[in-house]
């Protein structure tokens, strides 16, 4: 009965908001956004989550024990997360190891118990409250899913390149789509899609790793391109002791994403492995091109994100989809998608 007036409060307060921002004049907030982190970056606290707070925003965090233990980020960390930001906090088991593999080599018992229930565990100890999973690369099996769900652990990532949603799908998962720069998607397609969630009364599902200062990226314009070399009208300095890709034109989205590898950064130009796909069918003279962290996004693409979603969208939590939390946004019967 809890949960039931709980969600007849939370209609009826989305209700009462989406009538005084009519009267004001402004666009009635429906759909959703949640955003994820994976693995576990001291940067989540410092930047990410302010950069989210100030505009009304929260996410969930999917933590890798072993990231807390070696230092990249603490349990202080996490419980501010929690505590101080609104973020959800969920397990990305306790080692960044495929669990599919894992699974095949040692069964599925071993991997919930070595490596699902130890991480849930441990963070819980801590004083996380944790419920959800995103397995490590997204790898994962009808058998592995239906093992954390017997577990009590509610839910748990897929990848899709466009994750648009009513909620969580019939075995328990829910969608994602990456904004890692390795997959890379132009703020103005994020855009649209922030639209179309806005329109239909769906949720928009979208995850990353790091969100970085734009100095930890470089940006150029293409002055000449070859199958796999680009010209750059000055100079390029790559960032150093980083995995770094190269976006060839930050205008479109193409199904072959970043370019990962570079062979050689040397003055102007910029090489690309051989094995790679052609860089004219990617980019044209005039373009500007994006050089950074594989796992990373800018932080002004970010931060133009999540402005334009603010004025639209209601932020969730993955643990709020699951709960139901979004219904109250969704289009009823009869309504126009």
């Amino acid at each position: 009965m809890k949960t039931t007036c709980t969600h007849v409060i939370g209609t009826v307060l989305l209700a009462l908001g989406c009538l005084a921002a009519a009267a004001r004049g402004e666009t009635p907030k429906r759909g959703g956004l949640v955003l994820q982190f994976d693995d576990g970056w001291t940067s989540w606290r410092s930047l990410t989550a302010p950069a989210l707070a100030r505009a009304g925003g929260r996410a969930t965090a999917f933590v890798n024990n072993q990231y807390i233990h070696n230092g990249r980020i603490t349990f202080e960390d996490l419980r501010a997360l929690q505590n101080d930001f609104g973020w959800e906090i969920g397990t990305h088991t306790y080692t960044h190891l495929n669990a599919v593999r894992y699974a095949q080599q040692h069964g599925v018992k071993e991997w919930t118990d070595a490596l699902l229930l130890r991480s849930v565990s441990e963070l819980r100890e801590a004083g996380l409250k944790v419920g959800n999973l995103v397995f490590p690369f997204n790898a994962y099996s009808p058998e592995l899913g239906r093992a954390a769900l017997d577990h009590g652990v509610g839910s748990y990532r897929r990848a899709d390149p466009f994750a648009l949603a009513d909620g969580r799908r019939d075995d328990g998962s829910v969608p994602g789509t990456a904004i890692d720069l390795t997959r890379y998607v132009p703020l103005a397609v994020l855009k649209q899609w922030v639209d179309m969630a806005h329109e239909r009364g769906q949720v928009l599902f979208l995850y990353g790793h790091r969100v970085l200062p734009d100095d930890a990226f470089v940006t150029g314009r293409v002055t000449r391109v070859s199958a796999h070399e680009l010209l750059a009208e000055a100079d390029v300095i790559l960032p150093q002791g980083e995995d770094v890709v190269l976006v060839p034109d930050i205008a479109r989205r193409s199904p072959a994403g970043s370019v990962g590898s570079l062979a050689v950064a040397e003055g102007r130009r910029i090489s690309t492995p051989e094995s790679g796909p052609d860089l004219t069918r990617l980019t044209a003279p005039g373009a500007t091109f994006l050089i950074g962290p594989a796992y990373g996004t800018r932080l002004s693409d970010f931060v133009g994100l999540i402005g334009y979603a603010a004025e639209r969208l209601p932020f969730y939590t993955v643990a709020e989809i699951v709960a139901g939390r979004h219904e109250a946004s969704a289009p009823k019967t009869g309504e126009p998608k």
